[in-house]
């Protein structure tokens, strides 16, 4: 059924220009808001709870600019499929990458930590075009084979490497092709909240998967957040900024504050751009 959809449905839909592609968006948009509100509930629990002294109107009109930029990333997401160099190349822009320049000349990888804000998937897809290093990301096996396929192909096509997790040490202690700039989610919940570190994020108790400290101090790799900004539709810039390149040198939990207070900075600037309608505070103290 998925290869049916895919072929019939998805593929062709990829090859229609955005322009096509938004007013479709636009659709989609009062479909999510007004006649089958996607996860309304969730959505507006996380921001009652992250905005606590904002008024029922400015949650209801970043609420709706979330749905407005979920439409969005629904659509960039099929266009992705069959996405040109020369258009990727176009609709992303790397602001600094420069900054790497000095650790790939050294021959040494770094960690770049991203979150669900703006087009990551875009993101995934361009990024290896416009730095030095191999960009590489961990992901997770789709259950669907051939979606998983799918997704990986899309992906891989400009040189980005995907990395199961059985494959991340290796990739680590072995290295790629080149050096390697390894992406991270900031803003995932840990699959165990007892190996997680603890802190504040959006004014809630929340636990933070401890990965990108794990592997800079490991490693000793330096680590960069990446703030994915969306300059117009469909058009993306990043900034990297240099985190630490002593991670040796940082205390318990320090990496992992860094990159979370980043993610916050960057959420606050402009709230609707992030994936309010994920189940990120699903992890209580206590748990497994």
């Amino acid at each position: 059924m998925s290869r049916l959809f895919y072929y019939l449905f998805l593929k062709p839909i990829s090859y229609l220009p955005l322009w096509v592609l938004y007013p479709v968006a636009d659709v989609i948009y009062l479909l999510l808001v007004y006649v089958v509100p996607y996860r309304k509930e969730v959505v507006y629990t996380n921001l009652k709870n992250s905005f606590p002294k904002k008024t029922k109107a400015e949650l209801k009109y970043i609420a709706r600019g979330f749905y407005r930029y979920l439409a969005d990333l629904m659509v960039e997401t099929i266009w992705n499929f069959s996405l040109t160099e020369k258009e990727a190349r176009k609709r992303l822009v790397v602001q600094n990458p420069e900054v790497l320049m000095p650790y790939y000349q050294a021959g040494k990888d770094v960690i770049v930590v991203v979150g669900h804000y703006n087009s990551w998937e875009f993101l995934l897809v361009a990024f290896n075009l416009m730095v030095p290093h191999r960009g590489a990301v961990i992901y997770t096996k789709l259950t669907d084979k051939f979606l998983d396929k799918v997704f990986k192909t899309f992906r891989e096509k400009f040189g980005m490497k995907l990395l199961a997790k059985t494959e991340v040490k290796h990739a680590f202690q072995n290295g790629l092709d080149k050096p390697m700039a390894i992406l991270f989610g900031s803003d995932q919940a840990p699959a165990s909240a007892s190996r997680a570190y603890w802190t504040t994020f959006l004014n809630q108790d929340t636990a933070v998967a401890i990965g990108v400290e794990k592997y800079a101090i490991k490693y000793d790799l330096p680590v960069f957040f990446g703030g994915l900004k969306r300059v117009k539709r469909g058009y993306y810039s990043i900034k990297l900024d240099l985190l630490t390149d002593t991670p040796l040198q940082t205390s318990e939990g320090e990496i992992s504050e860094l990159h979370v207070r980043a993610m916050e900075q960057l959420i606050n600037e402009e709230p609707r751009y992030w994936l309010w309608s994920h189940k990120r505070w699903k992890r209580k103290r206590g748990d497994w």
